[in-house]
């Protein structure tokens, strides 16, 4: 069975949407840009001992209705993770992990981002990928700074 690999999907995501970008394709460039931040912060997370499935996915509490871990539901979209960003504060940083919060102030520009853009026509969706963008380098860094003091897994 594939093992989850959130650290390399958040990179992917992130080099997929800059190239889009670059490419006047800003529509689905915005969608990789929060599937980045996503990702981003569930390795680090993960990587901070956040309770996972055998595959190594978020545990999902519909399937783990006894989890006393105290961890805030992660298993969601960027958009969604924002709204628990205080949840996740708290545990991040019961768990050393202020220092790298502290490294994506901007990633509460994702609460106007929905996975369901996707179908929308490209004139609906927010224009917001400048702060999306943003949003996304500020985790490419933060994981390359958690990945050089040996956090992420």
């Amino acid at each position: 069975m594939p093992k989850i690999d959130f650290s390399a999907s958040a990179k992917r995501h992130f080099q997929d949407a800059s190239l889009l970008e670059m490419n006047n394709r800003q529509a689905n460039a915005g969608q990789l840009f929060g599937f980045c931040a996503e990702c981003g912060l569930k390795a680090l997370l993960v990587s901070l001992g956040y309770p996972t499935d055998s595959d190594g996915s978020p545990i999902d509490r519909k399937t783990h209705r006894n989890d006393t871990s105290g961890a805030p539901f992660i298993r969601e979209h960027i958009d969604k993770l924002v709204d628990v960003m205080n949840q996740i504060d708290v545990y991040a940083s019961g768990r050393s992990g202020a220092k790298y919060l502290a490294l994506i102030p901007n990633i509460h520009s994702f609460t106007d981002w929905r996975v369901d853009h996707r179908y929308y026509d490209q004139a609906q969706i927010p224009p917001s990928i400048i702060a999306w963008k943003q949003a996304a380098t500020e985790m490419m860094k933060m994981m390359q700074e958690a990945d050089n003091d040996n956090i992420l897994i």
